[in-house]
């Protein structure tokens, strides 16, 4: 081996990487970055309250009073259907009914913060009570239906993930793929316009996110039963416009970048704050001060939300026509910035 040709490969490697400003701001600039904005986001801080919920039923009102006597715990009263439903998107930990003047707790075991729900609201009963032994039994009711079980929070998710990926890697990076192979530069010869390339590369990779979302439907609901209480046409509807809104963020995102190593930290930068806020692994509706505002700010929030509530309500299309709008307005946005950015070469 000849190292004078090992020093040499070697020092224009170093020099090609310090002579790219994308690689080196990719590299060292948006890990720093990242680290300061999330440091800060997630600085140590007294532990947030566990949010429950409380029954409206008689003797409801005393238990809420007993629980609100605890710090840890946010409580609200709701009725029956609202608290079955904030349960099931992770709005509140638990919920608690009062059945035969003894109170009934409600929680789905595989959650991690059920367990801790649970243990605070027996702390807080014994503790406002002056004796522990008066106060009632507590039967803690495991639920188990379709529908309020994390895996069917969980599903949903996974769709709108998805779809994020779809269109990010399957449109973005592919778009850059193809300029530094020259295949753009090809076509810019042809007579054919941006609008139309771009249209119809949009147009046919959202077709494919059809079957995708449907397998994760299918995988969900013949495994785990996870429901479908929804209208088929509203979900259909929300899959493509959704796709279309992310793809329409991959073509923004690949309309100038020219090397591989740019989209993919363009990619990572927009996708790794919608993996960890956007709703898919838990709920972000318990978020407070800036970090909720960047989540409600968030498309696949707005996506994972309207798939949950097709999916887990039996809701029709008109439901969802303002989310689909959003989406839609977004989107389009997105792909008029991108014609007005985009370079074949």
């Amino acid at each position: 081996m000849r190292w004078r040709v090992v020093r040499a490969v070697t020092r224009t490697a170093f020099l090609e990487f310090w002579r790219s400003p994308a690689a080196v701001f990719w590299t060292y600039g948006f890990p720093l970055g990242m680290a300061f904005v999330l440091g800060f986001a997630f600085q140590p801080a007294a532990l947030p309250p566990v949010p429950v919920a409380v029954i409206a039923s008689p003797g409801a009102e005393h238990y809420a009073t007993m629980l609100r006597r605890s710090a840890r715990l946010d409580v609200e009263v709701l009725d029956e259907a609202d608290a079955d439903r904030a349960l099931a998107r992770g709005r509140v930990a638990l919920s608690l009914h009062v059945q035969d003047g003894a109170p009934v707790l409600r929680s789905d075991p595989t959650r991690p913060e059920a367990e801790l729900a649970r243990l605070l609201v027996e702390r807080a009963m014994i503790d406002a009570s002056p004796q522990a032994a008066s106060i009632a039994p507590v039967r803690h009711e495991v639920e188990d239906r379709p529908g309020a079980r994390y895996i069917d929070f969980l599903v949903p998710g996974l769709i709108g993930l998805n779809l994020l990926g779809a269109g990010m890697y399957g449109v973005g990076f592919n778009l850059v793929q193809m300029r530094t192979q020259n295949l753009l530069r090809r076509l810019f010869v042809t007579p054919m316009r941006r609008s139309e390339f771009i249209a119809g590369y949009l147009l046919g990779r959202s077709v494919l996110v059809l079957p995708e979302a449907l397998v994760i439907v299918l995988f969900g609901t013949l495994l785990w039963g996870v429901p479908l209480r929804g209208s088929v046409l509203a979900l259909l509807s929300i899959v493509v416009v959704g796709g279309l809104c992310f793809s329409g963020i991959g073509v923004l995102c690949a309309s100038r970048a020219r090397t591989i190593e740019t989209i993919s930290g363009l990619i990572n930068a927009v996708m790794l704050p919608m993996w960890i806020l956007g709703g898919t692994f838990f709920a972000n509706e318990n978020l407070e001060g800036p970090t909720r505002w960047a989540a409600e700010a968030m498309p696949l929030t707005h996506v994972n939300r309207a798939l949950r509530t097709v999916m887990l309500e039996p809701c029709g299309l008109l439901d969802v026509l303002l989310p689909l709008g959003g989406f839609a307005a977004l989107g389009g946005l997105c792909f008029w910035l991108a014609l007005r950015m985009f370079r074949w070469q």
